[in-house]
């Protein structure tokens, strides 16, 4: 069993890691918008890879029987 600090820490990582994701994919939407589209892809993917983050830290705080939280 994770320590609530830990689990508390982890919690924080993947809000961070969701924010990043959005924050790439608003970027990406922007590029796409300006007719940047190899910036829209590039920052497309970041924006897969930071969601991919949050989801397997979601995961395992969830598999030690703790709380994720969004």
């Amino acid at each position: 069993m994770l320590s609530e600090k830990m689990v508390a820490q982890l919690n924080a990582q993947i809000n961070l890691e969701f924010y990043s994701s959005n924050l790439y994919l608003q970027m990406s939407a922007w590029c796409e918008f300006k007719g940047f589209e190899g910036a829209a892809a590039f920052l497309k993917v970041h924006a897969e890879e930071e969601m991919q983050h949050m989801q397997r830290l979601f995961t395992y705080v969830n598999e030690t029987g703790n709380l994720a939280r969004l």
